[in-house]
């Protein structure tokens, strides 16, 4: 297991005891942003030239607000010299909750943009399909789709586009001319 799904598990854990699983996605993603906004603050937290102790102390007053569980987890990522992996530990968390509360993330390509009736109408749709699962859809255009969408949701891929049943009916009249 990598460290950093190890550091995400763990937080998991103690969050989902403690209830404020969202809280703390909440706190790690304002703390993300702020080291995003201050050059200042990413200095200092990912610095190694800052001695530990005053790193916590810190970690104290910046925390200030936010759940215990954040604070002790930033804590424990500076007392292991761990910083520089916390976003992709904050992405990871991200996913166990979701998984926990059951929400999946989708994301639907398609060839012109999609009004707010069609998009409630897809979402309640994959909603059927995944089991009852809340669905949060990621929209994106891409026009040389030609008409239809491509989904991509935990780690799967389906291709419902013009483009993709061309190319694949292309690939079908080549292995037959071919054989």
């Amino acid at each position: 297991m990598s460290a950093v799904s190890t550091y995400a598990e763990a937080l998991f854990e103690a969050a989902r005891e403690r209830e404020e699983l969202e809280e703390v996605l909440s706190d790690l993603g304002e703390f993300v942003a702020a080291l995003h906004e201050s050059e200042e603050l990413r200095l200092f937290f990912y610095g190694a030239q800052i001695p530990e102790r005053q790193k916590r102390r810190a970690l104290d007053g910046l925390t200030e607000g936010m759940k215990t569980s954040t604070t002790n987890f930033l804590k424990v990522l500076v007392d292991n010299g761990r910083e520089e992996i916390l976003e992709e530990v904050l992405g990871r968390y991200e996913q166990l909750v979701k998984e926990h509360l059951g929400r999946i993330e989708v994301e639907v390509t398609t060839a012109v943009e999609l009004s707010q009736e069609q998009l409630d109408r897809l979402k309640e749709r994959l909603g059927r399909v995944l089991e009852g699962r809340e669905v949060i859809l990621e929209t994106t255009v891409d026009p040389d789709l030609i008409g239809g969408a491509v989904f991509r949701f935990g780690g799967r891929m389906m291709d419902g586009s013009i483009r993709g049943r061309l190319e694949s009916l292309r690939e079908g009249m080549l292995e037959r001319s071919v054989v």
